[in-house]
């Protein structure tokens, strides 16, 4: 039989519990309020207008120095930005490192390409909203490289992925030699359907000029 004493403990324990449940309760609430209170302050509103901007492109040539080709890349590899710009909220960057192995995809067929003795780069494009950072795919790239005079390079940029360079476009490229390059990109509109922020965005090919220096590894 329970006694007055007993029943006054129990209840003494349960008023215990309730206030550990409590504090529990309120440490939670702060918590997420440190990791998610100031998430919308921080998300664009969903009014936001998008204006364009232009950034010129830097009038200095990159200086680029060869590397040993890569026959696999499981881990990442040092890369030289050659230049970038901004076309209507997309920017538009070129970068440069030792030519590497990647995989071409036919259905569920693969075909490794791996680099020649020849090829002194591989090229890469990214593609990103200039404001979020986010990788703007299905779009096209083509790339065409002059030595003075000299057509050193003309073809479309393969659309890739990687681990380590995320979404771009790129190629393994035979140059012709030490001297100064200019790279021209001429940037396709993405093929897909957009959300309102990209209204007016994007409606005709883009191109983009640069230069840089290549000087062959020793």
């Amino acid at each position: 039989m329970a006694t007055k004493g007993s029943h006054k403990h129990g209840a003494f324990r349960y008023l215990a519990y309730g206030a550990l449940a409590l504090l529990g309760v309120i440490a939670a609430a702060a918590v997420a309020h440190d990791l998610y209170g100031d998430a919308h302050a921080a998300s664009p509103a969903t009014t936001m207008k998008m204006k364009a901007s232009t950034m010129p492109m830097s009038t200095t040539p990159v200086t680029v120095t060869g590397a040993k080709p890569m026959p696999g890349m499981p881990m990442a590899m040092a890369v030289t930005p050659l230049g970038q710009a901004i076309w209507q909220q997309m920017r538009i960057r070129a970068r440069a490192m030792a030519p590497a192995t990647f995989i071409l995809l036919n259905g569920a067929k693969q075909q490794y390409v791996r680099p020649k003795k020849t090829d002194d780069i591989h090229l890469m494009v990214m593609l990103n909203d200039a404001q979020t950072g986010m990788a703007i795919p299905y779009s096209s790239v083509w790339a065409t490289i002059h030595k003075g005079s000299k057509l050193v390079y003309d073809e479309r940029l393969w659309p890739m992925l990687s681990r380590y360079m995320g979404i771009h476009y790129g190629n393994n490229v035979q140059l012709a030699g030490a001297g100064t390059y200019r790279l021209t990109l001429l940037v396709s509109p993405p093929q897909a359907a957009r959300h309102v922020e990209y209204a007016n965005h994007w409606l005709s090919p883009h191109r983009v000029t640069l230069t840089f220096n290549w000087k062959p590894a020793k």
